[in-house]
């Protein structure tokens, strides 16, 4: 029987797997006239799901959170890769094992990956959690169409 962290690592890969699937992809472009770039994704996204703390309906389908309207973290973080997709970015789905999902988007320019907190809008602040939310982060995972990278260094202020 696996592990807690690794049933739920394993989730969110096979999320990552179906994120890549073309047919989403192109279902999830068609809502768009245009590529938006990653702060007006993250506007569109605001606009059409709202941050519930109450009890919902739990989904990793982007259409499904989209027509439900109501996610946390886990569906900002999986909507928004998929949108990310959809438009052409290269992105990956970013699992904190001490509860929290995000995104990372790469770019070109910097051959870097680019930290983006769907849930709070923010963009390249990877130290947040530590530093504002205080968070004392453990395991970190990138899942990028099934496979997984250990990224935790990249959200460590310091190497404990």
């Amino acid at each position: 029987m696996p592990l807690p962290n690794q049933k739920t690592v394993e989730k969110y890969r096979e999320v990552s797997e179906k994120l890549a699937n073309p047919s989403l992809l192109s279902e999830l472009r068609g809502l768009f006239e245009r590529r938006y770039t990653l702060m007006e994704l993250l506007e569109w996204l605001h606009k059409k799901v709202e941050w519930s703390k109450g009890d919902i309906v739990r989904h990793n389908d982007p259409m499904e959170i989209i027509i439900y309207g109501k996610g946390r973290c886990g569906e900002f973080g999986i909507l928004f890769t998929a949108l990310c997709l959809a438009h052409n970015y290269r992105a990956r789905l970013i699992l904190d094992m001490t509860d929290h999902v995000w995104t990372e988007v790469w770019n070109n320019e910097q051959k870097r990956w680019i930290h983006v907190d769907p849930s709070e809008k923010k963009i390249d602040d990877p130290l947040m959690y530590e530093r504002d939310w205080k968070k004392n982060l453990k395991e970190i995972y990138a899942l990028e169409n099934g496979d997984v990278e250990n990224v935790t260094k990249l959200y460590k202020m310091t190497e404990n």
